[in-house]
């Protein structure tokens, strides 16, 4: 396709020229370069005593003659249609500059205020307006800049002199200007209006308009053009081939993820779910923005698919989707840059609305409330410029905030509220059944579904990163030996042995996590959630009942931590060292608690009294440490006893796990239900110590 050629000979205006016109007209002239003609050398000065006398000795220079009309430039184009679509007529700009008008242009890109300053010197010559915008360095505007901004606008107002302000998306509106008589203008994004009027300028009008129109992405999504990509898709095409290539530039990712397929049903996916169709609601116009959640906070280990989520929610919901992160705005340099980087984020996802904002690595800000003293200063002059974008974008409805991190207790609480962000949900690693769901949305190949339901028990414990990288790592072999793509080669790249082979250790950690859940059920100390098994272990999550904190609570939470030893040594005879080895282990929470009972909480030998740094008091007191390991040895016989009463539910229970490899709250409910029955028979829970059913 060859390049768009201007046109030299401008578009004849219809008998009233429209605004655009107008405009456009204003535009030509004034790149239209002037030609002087100075008088032939055949025309040499006279001698008569009048031409020596004369008051003016030059030459006379003939009238100016225009010279050919010169392409006009394609952004300064563009930036002259917006303006006119901002303020629609000549009648609407007169009250703008008579004495005291204060005229608001907002909704304007950095990179476009330059543009937009000469746009409206050529569109109202002579208005008498002061411009105001603030200055920009390094493609931002800095805090320092704004700051400047700001107060300028204040000095400006003790003057009379009309002015126009034009407010970039990264300045939030002063809120002293926010009333009936200061006049506000939001600068007109591309529109199908505006790219017709760009090419019947250029006399490239597509044949058919009414076709190109159709042919356009939606209103919506074609206002997600900023001007240089604009400019870029203007200048190779000018028909049905411009909206294709629009399309393309703007359409959400027909290869990336959606909601509607890949994702198992966990709480997190339908929250996004739920959001998702609020938000098309709201589109639609029927709810306020006020009316649902639009900010989401995911957190969990790393892998788990939080970012992905995130793509899927804007790809459903075809909007743009807006990425930034704490580790990107902190290498941006000191923290003048990262604030700036930061701003220009927010800024873009104003200007991108309607569109996710997706901010990864949240928890790299840290918290104003921790211990740590270093970078105190730095840390919270980051907190509370990420609070106040928060604040900014939270005002201006179509910008949905989704957040992600592996820690949320290393956040500051100011910033996990309510209100900055409505919906906190874990993303766990997967269970078998969203491993399955990938697999089936990857894998183009027909497989034997019981085979992949195998393979996806299989690969619980791997993180969802991991087994989209195990695809392609598998693909690339297929190409490269020339095999076609089979299961054993996804194996091999997740590194699973053979089911066999790991049989007993998987059963191991089946009666471990079965003990758990048991003693939990027994003793209603909260909801199972979930459980899981694999190679590198298992897993309970679960939420307990927040009670009184008196001592038999603490002790039943206790016995729950040491639950799984309790079972092995059961059914094994043995244990293993599955219930030791991090400060988040079974015998690292044991042991804390334990230790609180006697020195902290006032609940132990030593009554009332309070011990600072418990840790080093239990290793240089040994009547502390004989104690506090009595106290463990009673729990864990307490927890051997009701596994012992159950024992029949906890085998059963483990034997579907080993099988299953992963279970969720409504699979775990009949085991919980059998053994809550059975223990209230048998009394191991006091009516005053009943806290309610434990829920599933």
């Amino acid at each position: 396709m060859t390049p768009l050629e201007p046109s030299h000979t401008p578009t004849p205006f219809t008998e009233v020229p429209s605004f655009a016109e107008v405009l456009v007209s204003r535009l030509r002239q004034s790149c239209t370069p002037k030609v002087v003609s100075w008088p032939s050398p055949a025309q040499g000065p006279s001698n008569s005593v009048e031409s020596e006398l004369d008051d003016d000795p030059l030459p006379a220079i003939e009238p100016t003659e225009a010279a050919p009309p010169a392409p006009l430039p394609t952004r300064h184009l563009l930036t002259i249609l917006r303006l006119a679509a901002t303020f629609v007529s000549e009648q609407a700009v007169e009250p703008l500059r008579l004495r005291g008008a204060v005229t608001i242009l907002r909704g304007i890109d950095v990179a476009d205020l330059t543009l937009v300053t000469e746009g409206l010197k050529v569109a109202f010559p002579d208005q008498g307006w002061r411009f105001l915008e603030p200055s920009v360095s390094e493609g931002a505007v800095s805090k320092t800049s704004a700051e400047r901004f700001l107060r300028e606008i204040d000095r400006l107002l003790d003057t009379m002199a009309p002015v126009l302000i034009l407010l970039p998306f990264d300045i939030a509106l002063p809120a002293h200007l926010q009333q009936p008589g200061v006049a506000s203008f939001t600068y007109a994004p591309i529109s199908a209006d505006i790219l017709l009027g760009f090419l019947a300028a250029m006399d490239c009008a597509p044949e058919d308009a009414g076709a190109f129109r159709s042919a356009l992405p939606e209103p919506t999504i074609l206002a997600r053009l900023d001007t240089a990509q604009a400019a870029a898709a203007l200048r190779f095409g000018s028909g049905l081939d411009l909206a294709q290539r629009l399309e393309a530039l703007t359409g959400p990712n027909p290869d990336g993820p959606r909601l509607e397929e890949g994702f198992s049903d966990s709480p997190v996916v339908q929250a996004a779910r739920r959001v998702v169709a609020d938000f098309g609601a709201w589109r639609r116009g029927e709810i306020g923005w006020s009316d649902f959640s639009h900010s989401l906070l995911l957190y969990g280990p790393p892998g788990t698919g939080k970012t992905m989520l995130a793509r899927a929610m804007g790809n459903s919901a075809g909007i743009a989707f807006v990425t930034g992160s704490f580790a990107e705005w902190q290498a941006a340099g000191h923290l003048g840059d990262m604030l700036r980087e930061m701003r220009r984020t927010f800024a873009m996802a104003r200007r991108a609305a309607p569109a996710i904002l997706f901010i990864d690595e949240i928890d790299a800000m840290g918290s104003r409330t921790g211990d740590d003293r270093h970078n105190q200063n730095y840390r919270t002059q980051v907190i509370n410029g990420f609070l106040g974008e928060m604040n900014a974008i939270a005002t201006e409805p179509g910008v949905v905030v989704v957040g992600a991190c592996n820690h949320v207790d290393r956040i500051d609480p100011a910033v996990t509220r309510a209100g900055r962000f409505d919906l906190k949900f874990e993303v766990p690693m997967p269970d078998a059944a969203a491993i399955l769901a990938v697999l089936r949305q990857h894998l183009k190949v027909d497989f034997p579904v019981d085979a992949l339901e195998q393979l996806a028990r299989q690969a619980v414990g791997h993180s969802l990163a991991s087994i989209d990288a195990a695809i392609r790592a598998a693909r690339s072999e297929a190409r490269h030996t020339g095999h076609p793509l089979d299961l054993a080669m996804l194996r091999a790249q997740l590194r699973l042995t053979p089911e066999e082979e790991d049989r007993e250790v998987l059963w191991r950690y089946a009666v471990h996590e079965a003990g758990h859940t048991v003693v939990s059920a027994a003793l209603r100390l909260g909801t199972i959630k979930r459980m899981s098994i694999s190679r590198d272990g298992g897993q309970v999550a679960s939420q307990l009942v927040i009670g009184h904190g008196v001592l038999t609570e603490i002790e039943n939470e206790i016995c729950h931590d040491l639950a799984g030893r309790a079972a092995e040594r059961l059914v094994f005879g043995s244990v293993s060292a599955g219930a030791g080895g991090s400060a988040t282990s079974d015998l690292s929470q044991a042991t804390r608690r334990a230790v609180g009972i006697e020195t902290t909480w006032g609940l132990g030998e030593l009554g009332p009294l309070w011990l600072p740094a418990p840790e080093t008091v239990l290793l240089t007191d040994e009547k502390l440490r004989a104690r506090v390991r009595a106290r463990l040895e009673a729990a864990e016989a307490r927890a051997v006893s009701i596994v012992k009463t159950h024992k029949a539910n906890m085998l059963a229970l483990a034997e579907t796990l080993l099988e299953k490899r992963s279970m969720g709250r409504d699979e775990i409910l009949p085991w919980v239900n059998s053994v809550q029955a059975q223990a209230a028979q048998a009394d191991e829970v006091h009516l005053d110590d009943d806290k309610g059913p434990l829920e599933a």
